[in-house]
């Protein structure tokens, strides 16, 4: 019993002393991988993470520092495109709650990469509302049903292969005449210090490739002398004449005491066939990155990627623009609405459109290509499947037509490949149609119609066929106004359109409808009772707007037609010897008939026979005729001393006031009536003015009973009686 502790103690000695050389060597792992790691040397690392992070994540006590081992795991595997294994690293950090911004935005990358597009929107979701100013996670936490668009027309790009692929890691295409250039990951052109330890493959170098009139591409040959250096060398781009290039290389300075390796801009310059010794960029710094410059703007403007402070996040793209004195000016970021927090990456200027790419927008993963108008401030349009995929698609070039180029793109494998890409241009069509807003729409044909391209400042004049149907050939990224027409009618809308962010052909329909600002009126005059035409009547139409008057005769059908404007009221007569005339009043609201049909039936003139004139009027309790109630009082006096008649006009009121004052009131009305025929040339002994006051009611309104205000209207008339 009492040497039972100097066992256990000595059992602990073996254990430690056993143990000691496996805690020795993992140390030194981590202190290696730590530094292969401050490197960036990824393809050094990796492995010795994934032994630190799967031991760790085996234990039941965990030491909180030892997360790092599981975080820089699924960094450098997410480096090396190891996007399964980074994936399920940041699973376990996201699990476990130590998931930091940084890591997930990684981690949405890696799921994007994957093409889980579910778990990225999740994840996005998630880290929006736990970051609430982290402009991606807003961006990628839009409806995923957005995706469906960015596969809408798949039909437009074409990509194939290009032989002449290394499949080693080729990307970086510049159009250059009749010759292509790319950086290739395929030579080894040192014995020393070949290979680039974030992914252990060799430096970049440049090669020159024959290009023919089908886009194929033959004798690639590596760029030598000044173009060949111990470290990166590309991409290049030219000038539009070809004779100055910019290139992309590593560049290595010392600051503050330590070697730094940066990205950095050169120029060269073609001289009797010759290419210059590179001269470097004046803003190119230790402190930054620049490169993936390319001429824009006639060759007065370099757009370029940097990540020097004051951008947006990752590397940014800006702009230099010549001085007057051929100096670069300051650079310039182009702003939040390209630029994101992540990576936008190997610009392109073709006219106005800048090509470029980017892994901060919206779109299917890894980097994705996009294209944006400059200077019109719209968001970039990201070019859909089949040009990107959830892998990295980038460097995209077009030449002057854009409809032929080259794009890279590490798609099934990740390795980088060159495509040859065929854009077919989107054809953008026209069709309308002008017709006459009625109940059933009357198309007007062999009618022009002018079309204005606000953008370009440039008009056209088409014309409808026999159904009033137009058609045209349009722009993309236009604005477009349409016009037209035509007497009696008003145009009830412009037809306006935008031909902008159009993915696939599209066909835009414009109705311009013309609102007829008349109508027609047909009058048939007949006799009353046999409905017998009468031809050769005489009519009048009256507008109550104005009086003025128009006089037409019917034919010998008894129909007569007359144009009037519309939204109007109307007064229409008619009038023939050995008849009594008749009239009817009419407005012209109606806003879709073409035609307005009215009947005007003239009964024969019979002794004894009674009318009532229309529209006579008064003052309130007065016999003062108002000047409406004279166009009334002409048409008869016409009708009398046409027909040599001899006539009794009445004036009747309804039962309200005394009956005396009724009575006396409508004789002054008779005869204020009279005198106003006298004037008009009707003779004394023609005609009699009689007031019945309320003695000839029609209707049961006497004295005691109430009534509506329509059925007192009714009693108060003026009458004419054949004598």
């Amino acid at each position: 019993m009492g040497s039972t502790p100097l066992v256990i103690s000595d059992m602990r000695i073996l254990i430690i002393l056993l143990l000691f050389p496996t805690l020795i060597f993992a140390q030194l792992k981590a202190k290696i991988a730590d530094d292969h790691y401050s490197r960036m040397e990824y393809a050094e690392c990796a492995e010795m993470y994934n032994e630190l992070a799967n031991k760790f994540l085996k234990e039941e006590t965990k030491i909180e520092s030892d997360w790092e081992y599981v975080r820089r795991a699924a960094i450098s595997n997410y480096k090396l495109f190891e996007m399964k294994k980074a994936s399920g690293y940041f699973d376990q950090l996201k699990s476990s709650n130590k998931l930091t911004e940084a890591d997930r935005t990684l981690f949405i990358q890696a799921t994007r990469y994957l093409g889980d597009y579910k778990k990225c929107y999740q994840l996005a979701l998630e880290g929006s509302n736990l970051h609430s100013s982290n402009s991606f996670f807003k961006e990628l936490a839009r409806d995923d049903r957005s995706l469906e668009l960015l596969f809408e027309d798949s039909t437009r790009i074409r990509l194939n292969k290009l032989n002449i692929n290394s499949d080693m890691g080729d990307f970086g295409p510049s159009i250059n005449g009749k010759d292509l250039y790319y950086v290739t990951k395929s030579s080894n052109t040192r014995t020393f210090n070949t290979r680039y330890g974030w992914d252990n493959d060799y430096f970049l170098n440049i090669r020159q490739a024959k290009l023919s009139s089908d886009s194929t591409v033959e004798d690639p040959r590596l760029m030598k002398n000044e173009f060949l250096t111990k470290f990166h060398d590309g991409p290049v781009s030219f000038s539009s004449d070809g004779k100055m290039m910019i290139i992309t290389r590593n560049r290595e300075e010392k600051d503050k005491g330590e070697m730094i390796k940066h990205l950095a801009i050169y120029f060269s310059e073609l001289v009797n066939g010759e290419w210059s010794e590179p001269k470097p960029f004046q803003f190119n710094s230790p402190k930054y990155n620049t490169g993936h410059a390319v001429f824009a703007e006639n060759d007065q403007a370099i757009y370029f990627v940097s990540d020097m402070d004051g951008g947006y996040g990752g590397a940014d793209i800006y702009v230099s623009r010549k001085q007057k004195n051929g100096e670069w000016g300051v650079p310039v970021n182009i702003g939040p609405t390209v630029n994101t927090s992540q990576q936008e990456l190997f610009p392109f200027v073709l006219n106005e459109t800048l090509y470029f790419s980017s892994n901060g927008h919206f779109g299917l993963g890894g980097l994705d290509v996009y294209s944006y108008s400059l200077g019109r401030g719209e968001k970039p349009r990201n070019l859909g499947y089949p040009l990107n995929t959830s892998y990295d698609d980038f460097s995209l070039v077009v030449d002057a037509t854009g409809v032929n180029g080259f794009v890279a793109s590490n798609r099934t494998d990740n390795v980088d490949r060159l495509y040859n890409v065929k854009i077919l241009p989107i054809s953008v069509f026209l069709q309308g149609i002008v017709y006459a807003q009625y109940v059933e729409k009357e198309s007007i044909a062999n009618h022009p119609v002018v079309l204005m391209d606000e953008t370009s400042g440039i008009t056209d004049t088409l014309y409808t066929n026999e159904f009033g149907q137009f058609q045209a050939d349009i722009e993309k990224n236009r604005t477009y106004r349409l016009l037209t027409s035509k007497e009696d009618y008003i145009l009830l809308h412009e037809g306006m359109f935008k031909t902008e962010n159009l993915k696939k052909d599209s066909t835009f329909f414009v109705e311009l409808p013309l609102k007829p600002t008349t109508i027609q009126v047909r009058l048939r005059v007949v006799e009353m009772g046999t409905g017998k035409i009468i031809p050769y009547a005489k009519t009048t139409v009256t507008d109550y707007s104005n009086n003025s008057e128009s006089v037409l005769y019917t034919d010998e059908t008894g129909i007569v037609t007359i144009k009037v404007d519309r939204n109007k009221s109307y007064w229409a007569h008619a009038s023939k010897k050995g008849f009594v005339d008749d009239n009817v009043a009419f407005n012209s609201s109606n806003e879709n008939d073409k035609l307005i049909d009215l009947e005007l039936k003239l009964p024969p003139i019979v002794k004894g026979d009674k009318f009532k004139l229309e529209n006579i009027f008064y003052d309130l309790n007065k016999a003062t005729l108002r000047p409406e109630s004279k166009l009334a009082l002409d048409k008869l006096a016409d009708f009398i001393i046409k027909n040599e008649l001899k006539i009794e006009l009445s004036s009747h009121t309804d039962a309200r006031g005394s009956d005396a004052y009724n009575l006396k009131l409508s004789q002054a009305r008779a005869q204020s009536c009279v005198d106003y025929l006298i004037t008009k040339g009707v003779k004394k002994n023609q005609i009699v003015a009689k007031g019945y006051g309320e003695t000839q009611l029609i209707n049961k309104c006497k004295n005691g009973v109430e009534c509506p205000e329509d059925l007192h209207q009714e009693n108060r008339r003026t009458e004419v009686k054949i004598l």
